[in-house]
């Protein structure tokens, strides 16, 4: 693993080339991806880590907040030369930045689903990352679409993501009230629809079954002050769908692609940052991506979701 130092010519070169002294901001970019079981599923055609490893450096991120990395963190930062910081097996968080403090809540939420760092952005100025893996049950395909809306919420809330999101918020509290001193962004795999997607525009497409449902979760998100990234540049979720998770076969085994959701999210929240790009890159697993320069096997069951900000650092 790479140590990142960044000299003062470095780190004033690296201002010069963002923004003016005077702005005192910076720019940066942050991606979550489930890479599905370490980049290297028994299906896909062949290793599917250089592909990682080549889409990460092609989309420039700065940090990501990785999901199902299992065993493929110590390949992906000596690939990229980014310091990093495993959570669980299941979860890590890579940084281009140098990562000065580590956060767990073991007595919470166990680090399987959530655990975080706080990163000097470019080495200036801190901004805290959350990594998040809320649990698959109950399976999205099953949701009981002819339901009342409090039944169709009361099928989510069965399972342990709605315990898991309130445990993962009365946790992080203190970071959450401190965020305009301290920006927080927390993304990861939330298993979970957002109720920013299921709305009238939607209800007779992608799968939502004629119905408006005001899912829980992100609305749980939404009502602590985040901002769901994608759907604040992309307000239209008729016209950017925003897909992460293309299903291919249905609960019974049928082939086809079932479901197209939009489950994998960043959030953040705190004054100092705009948000000014957020995008979201899905193509089957083992098909070719076509990625700014490049053409790369894809690895991966999910797509990535891609955000830029602008930190004002004072």
């Amino acid at each position: 693993m790479k140590k990142i130092r960044i000299s003062a010519l470095l780190l004033a070169t690296a201002l010069l080339g963002s923004c003016s002294p005077a702005e005192e901001a910076y720019q940066f970019k942050v991606m979550v991806w489930n890479i599905w079981h370490g980049g290297h599923d028994e299906s896909l055609p062949s290793d599917g880590r250089p592909s990682v490893v080549d889409i990460i450096r092609e989309s420039g991120a700065d940090v990501v907040l990785m999901i199902e990395t299992y065993g493929s963190a110590p390949y992906i930062a000596d690939s990229l030369g980014f310091e990093y910081h495993l959570i669980s097996s299941n979860l890590c968080i890579f940084s281009r930045y140098p990562i000065v403090e580590t956060f767990s809540y073991e007595d919470a939420v166990s680090p399987f689903n959530f655990g975080g760092a706080r990163i000097m952005i470019a080495g200036i100025a801190p901004v805290i990352f959350y990594d998040t893996w809320l649990h698959y049950l109950p399976d999205t395909r099953l949701v009981p679409l002819q339901a009342p809306h409090d039944s169709i919420l009361d099928w989510e809330s069965a399972g342990s993501r709605d315990d898991e999101m309130q445990a993962i918020l009365s946790a992080i509290s203190r970071h959450i009230d401190g965020s305009d001193a301290i920006p927080v962004i927390m993304g990861g795999d939330f298993n979970s629809f957002s109720h920013l997607d299921w709305v009238a525009s939607t209800r007779d497409t992608f799968n939502h079954g004629g119905r408006i449902v005001d899912w829980t979760l992100s609305r749980a998100m939404t009502n602590r002050g985040f901002t769901d990234t994608y759907r604040s540049i992309n307000p239209d979720p008729l016209s950017d769908p925003g897909i992460t998770w293309l299903s291919g076969e249905s609960i019974s085994g049928e082939q086809g692609y079932h479901r197209q959701d939009r489950i994998d999210y960043i959030y953040s929240i705190g004054s100092r940052l705009e948000i000014t790009d957020s995008r979201s890159f899905n193509v089957p697993a083992g098909d070719i991506l076509h990625f700014g320069e490049g053409s790369y096997m894809y690895p991966s069951d999910h797509g990535f979701v891609l955000t830029t900000f602008r930190f004002r650092y004072r």
